[in-house]
């Protein structure tokens, strides 16, 4: 499954990309799936995490 989404910083350190909920609703695993992000050709393993009442992956501060 691919979406599109914006890097938001939240606060001074974190930062996430959102995933919007019919992604989660889709993927059926739960609210906190397992999944593989891809930002500019580099991937990693996470899992969704829900902060907030939004649906967020947590990405490095140094993108």
């Amino acid at each position: 499954m691919r979406f599109t989404s914006t890097v938001e910083l939240g606060g001074k350190t974190a930062t996430g990309i959102e995933v919007p909920a019919s992604v989660i609703t889709e993927l059926g695993s739960g609210k906190r799936p397992a999944v593989t992000v891809t930002v500019n050709g580099y991937c990693y393993r996470s899992t969704v995490a829900s902060m907030g009442g939004r649906f967020m992956v947590p990405l490095s501060g140094g993108w």
